[in-house]
């Protein structure tokens, strides 16, 4: 049965797999529907230490990201790289898949994931974002795409439908993650 923990939790415990696992990041800014999603796979973890802006972990890894866009937000002509601190993700327009809900709100969600070579840091959860690692079982994917699902539906205000559509294109970029190949 897959497992998932708060990341600082495991990280406090000494629990992180070390061996691989998936970490979710969503990011939530203050007063709006402005949202990013961060998975990231990792394997053959060499060190995890804290600094002041989260978690470094000496490894290879993979990264994909998810964006979502309120209606109301003002920066839609800006390319998703370009944006203010806390609104950026690494990707231009066309490399990214974009629909709209129901609602306006405009998601976007990578083709491809990057590699992240020698280290990469998760930052800290501040205010309402969150970090959770997912343990490596067989239903993990399972389990990945009930959490982020679950999270469009009830942080974000997608319909169950739509909720459920952005899981499953975020969770084919996730399964194109080479790191597991590596």
């Amino acid at each position: 049965m897959a497992k998932a923990l708060s990341l600082l939790k495991a990280y406090q415990s000494g629990t992180i797999p070390p061996d691989g696992g998936f970490i979710i990041t969503g990011f939530f800014a203050d007063n709006t529907n402005y949202a990013i999603y961060e998975v990231t796979a990792y394997q053959n973890v060499k060190d995890i230490y804290q600094v002041p802006e989260g978690l470094i972990f000496k490894t290879d890894g993979n990264r994909t990201h998810m964006l979502v866009e309120p209606p109301s937000y003002s920066q839609k002509h800006i390319e998703p790289v370009n944006r203010n601190t806390g609104q950026t993700i690494p990707y231009r327009f066309n490399e990214l898949q974009i629909a709209k809900m129901k609602n306006q709100t405009t998601v976007m969600i990578p083709m491809e994931p990057i590699m992240l070579f020698a280290s990469f840091t998760i930052l800290k959860s501040m205010g309402e974002s969150f970090s959770f690692v997912f343990y490596p079982t067989p239903d993990v994917y399972m389990a990945i795409k009930k959490f982020l699902s679950d999270s469009l539906y009830n942080d974000c205000r997608f319909g169950k439908t739509e909720a459920a559509e952005s899981t499953a294109t975020i969770l084919a970029t996730i399964k194109k993650f080479s790191i597991w190949g590596a």
